[in-house]
């Protein structure tokens, strides 16, 4: 199982660094040539299948970070509850996000926002118990609590695109961190009651 959860804590870290350099590319594609609504063309398309695979790669980043942590007595079933919340969340959040953009316009609104807010309180306790589990660094547990709500915010108040390249630096340091921990989960005590 051990080889099991390192594998996982592995494949969380590639996948994190991955997802960073999609986000990375949306938002440059976003920079260089807005979406207008207009997913037929060619921009709106390469930049939807961008964040597809940038969502998709969360995903396998948040397994990864569970898998990391998910051993340590100061994780728990808070953290458990905060890796399912965000997972399901970006799921969400993905799924009601391109059925909009294929329907173009605001028909699953309401979902893709309960799935942002999955994501905010997932984000929030899963950054918590990062930080108390003291398995990857504080700042790993810092970026997954700000990351989230900054993103949202510079998205309205700087520039469009600009919520994709905080999800990059947050979901590259994930990537990172788990990288550099990989070797070392088979290391990891087990459990603690």
């Amino acid at each position: 199982m051990v080889g099991m959860t390192s594998s996982m804590v592995r494949w969380g870290g590639l996948a994190g660094a991955a997802a960073a350099g999609m986000f990375l590319l949306s938002g440059i594609l976003t920079l260089i040539a807005p979406p207008q609504g207009a997913p037929s063309s060619l921009g709106g398309y390469l930049l939807g299948v961008v964040l597809v695979v940038a969502f998709v790669l969360v995903l396998v980043a948040v397994a990864g970070l569970h898998a990391a942590q998910s051993r340590s007595g100061r994780y728990g079933s808070l953290g458990a509850l905060g890796a399912s919340l965000t997972f399901v969340g970006y799921a969400v959040v993905l799924v009601a996000a391109h059925v909009t953009r294929l329907m173009g316009g605001e028909s699953v609104i309401a979902v893709r926002l309960v799935g942002g807010l999955a994501v905010l309180v997932g984000s929030i306790l899963l950054g918590a118990k990062t930080i108390r589990a003291r398995i990857l660094p504080w700042w790993c547990g810092a970026l997954l609590i700000v990351g989230f709500p900054l993103g949202a915010v510079l998205e309205e108040v700087v520039a469009v695109g600009s919520e994709n390249v905080v999800l990059a630096i947050v979901w590259g340091s994930v990537g990172y961190a788990l990288l550099s921990r990989s070797d070392t989960v088979a290391e990891q005590p087990s459990r603690v009651s």
